[in-house]
């Protein structure tokens, strides 16, 4: 809603989508679906949202847990731009 806030009345003209390493929210919203239920409603739609531009079987072959984060920001990011 912000970066939309931006581009349509405050004539934004780049924007630069960001992600880092250890994202909570990502980590979060890697938990099981059942748990992210028992967020409060806006935060628990906010991680379902990012859970459902995982590519999930990517990440299941991805052993390593800094590996598996990375590859988790990384493609939340991509998710973010192309909306």
């Amino acid at each position: 809603a912000s970066l939309q806030f931006a581009v349509h009345h405050l004539k934004v003209k780049v924007l630069l989508v960001l992600g880092h390493e250890m994202c909570g929210a990502v980590k979060a919203a890697m938990l099981p679906h059942e748990t992210l239920e028992k967020e409060p409603l806006q935060l628990a739609e906010a991680l379902k949202n990012i859970k459902g531009g995982l590519d999930q079987d990517r990440l299941k072959h991805l052993h390593d847990s800094r590996a598996h984060d990375r590859e988790a920001v990384t493609t939340n990011v991509k998710q973010q731009v192309e909306r």
